[in-house]
Parts: structure tokens; sequence; C-alpha cells
């Protein structure tokens, strides 16, 4: 049997999300942020045939979760507690018929959601990483030679 940390691992990978933190008891995982304070949520409930995703906020994030509160909740996104001091909403799919991850129904999830934090952020990119921002920088492909350091332009004592 697949264990909820595993399934939850899956919805995120089937996203094309990474996971950035897990909880203590492994049922629910957290991705890195999409921007400061927002983070998609994912876990699952094996026993009731369904994965959940979701968004959280935190930081910076909670006066967002305040704004999007309502509108989240008409799209049946419901709010869940896993942290004290975060806002969590999610969403239940059902497992696919050969108990798989249900990739088309997560993909739309994914589009619905992402569609609500747009109008929260507005129309804001989702934050890319450090590294991402690194690669795409002008100067990537540039090999730059640096200079040679002695210790003799200070004092040393």
């Amino acid at each position: 049997m697949i264990t909820p940390e595993a399934r939850a691992r899956s919805v995120l990978a089937v996203l094309d999300l990474q996971a950035a933190t897990r909880a203590a008891s492994g049922r629910y995982l957290r991705s890195v942020p999409v921007r400061p304070g927002v983070r998609y949520w994912a876990t699952s409930q094996p026993r009731s045939r369904k994965d959940l995703l979701g968004v959280q906020f935190y930081g910076e994030g909670l006066t967002e979760a305040r704004r999007l509160r309502v509108r989240l909740e008409q799209a049946g996104f419901e709010p869940r507690s896993p942290q004290t001091r975060q806002a969590t909403f999610a969403k239940p799919v059902p497992f696919s018929t050969d108990d798989a991850v249900d990739g088309p129904a997560l993909r739309r999830l994914r589009r619905e959601l992402d569609a609500i934090l747009a109008e929260g952020a507005g129309g804001a990119e989702p934050a890319r990483s450090f590294r991402d921002f690194m690669l795409d920088s002008p100067l990537a492909d540039h090999e730059i030679t640096l200079p040679t350091r002695t210790g003799d332009w200070r004092e040393i004592g």
C-alpha cells in the first residue's frame, strides 16, 4: 500500500511542483513558495480514495489569504488547519479508476487555483527560484576570470 506522503509527493510531481517541506508525521507536503508567503499544499486520504490539493498562506501571505478566503471557499476549497499561524485551503480530487493519481483532474484544479491566486496578486507572475533567476542572466553563459587574490592589500595583525 502506498503511503499518504508518497501519494502527496506524486500529486506535486504530476503538477511539476517541487516538494520543499513535509509534516513531521509525513501526512502532507508543501511546495517551494510560488511567491512570498504562498505555496502549494498536498495530502492524500487513501481510506477515502482522494487526494487533496490546495494552497497555504503563511507570514506575509496571510493578508492575501484574508482577501481570497471567500473566493477560495466559493470555488470549493475548504479551510484546513494543519498548522497554527498558517491559512490552508484544499479541494479533493478522487483517485482515478485504477487508484492512481488523477493527473488531468489535478491539472484542472491547479489552473483553477492559479486563476484565483492571480486575482489576489493582481496578475503577478509566480516567483522563480534564485537558481532560475541566475540562469536567465545575460552573463550565465560567459566565463568570468577572477583576479588572483593575495593578502598584501590588507594589514595582517
